[in-house]
């Protein structure tokens, strides 16, 4: 069994996965792979197993912070030896956050009779596997554009950062729309656009980037009729993605707590995100 290096697929083109996906925001969508090659008569032998039909490889997608797991399999029934199978897991846009581990497995299809001779016998049971491969995707390329910016010089009050949009309509694109400004003069906004960013920051401004974005947009995104869904890209759609993955709520529901409790959507924040996590030992 021969496993080869895990690979990413964009347009259409494949490249070699690099341990930080650049470019990676809530409205991605990836498909990453590997490819592998097998002996079938020496898995065959070595395994003990009479048929390559009783073999597929399984790969696994992992990602501890959202208590997420994505599969995909290929059967090996049509693999000629030594030709690479290729095998496709698609990373689903809005359900991933900080990284995925990505592991692939040979694995045993069906329960067959139980057997005295140590040959694997229940369905699942893993023959071999590759090494573990983790890709992050919060690296050093934040999720939407950000802009350091002395704040004194802009008119902006004293603090660490803002957010800023520049269309009021959430059908605009995200990418076009929205810019996180970080205060260069403020310790704390120093802090985060320091190499490597403080993590003990990370978790506080992400926390505060999401307040502020369900403050700017409460007002619109409850105009509009329930259920509405907005364009892939837009506004509208990564602060819904944002709200469902990090407050369990749609972007509508996440504004109206907000807008008639403003305090229990702070509790919820702290619930679910815990910004507050490593600022005291």
């Amino acid at each position: 069994m021969t496993w080869h290096s895990w690979w990413i697929e964009r347009d259409g083109d494949r490249a070699l996965l690099p341990s930080v996906l650049t470019g990676w925001d809530y409205a991605s969508d990836v498909t990453v792979g590997i490819s592998a090659s097998v002996d079938a008569s020496a898995a065959l032998a070595s395994s003990g197993l009479e048929s390559i039909e009783d073999i597929e490889i399984l790969i696994l997608g992992d990602c501890p912070d959202t208590q997420q797991r994505i599969v995909a399999t290929a059967d090996l029934a049509t693999c000629s030896d030594g030709c690479p199978v290729d095998i496709r897991l698609h990373l689903p846009p809005g359900q991933l956050a900080g990284h995925v581990q990505l592991s692939a497995h040979l694995v045993l299809v069906r329960d067959a009779e139980g057997r005295t001779d140590r040959v694997a016998y229940q369905r699942g049971s893993r023959l071999h596997s590759s090494d573990r491969f983790v890709v992050q995707l919060e690296g050093a390329t934040r999720r939407f554009p950000t802009e350091s910016v002395a704040f004194s010089e802009v008119r902006l009050a004293r603090a660490p950062w803002t957010v800023l949009t520049i269309n009021e309509d959430l059908s605009g694109a995200f990418m076009g729309s929205v810019r996180l400004l970080i205060n260069t003069e403020h310790p704390v906004g120093q802090l985060i656009l320091a190499t490597p960013p403080d993590p003990r920051i990370e978790r506080l401004i992400k926390a505060d980037v999401i307040r502020l974005l369900v403050a700017r947009a409460a007002q619109h995104a409850l105009e509009g009729p329930a259920g509405h869904e907005y364009e892939e890209g837009s506004v509208g759609q990564v602060l819904h993605t944002m709200c469902r993955l990090y407050l369990g709520r749609s972007l509508r529901s996440a504004a109206r707590l907000y807008v008639d409790d403003p305090a229990e959507f702070d509790v919820l924040l702290h619930d679910r995100l815990e910004p507050l996590t490593g600022i005291v030992a």
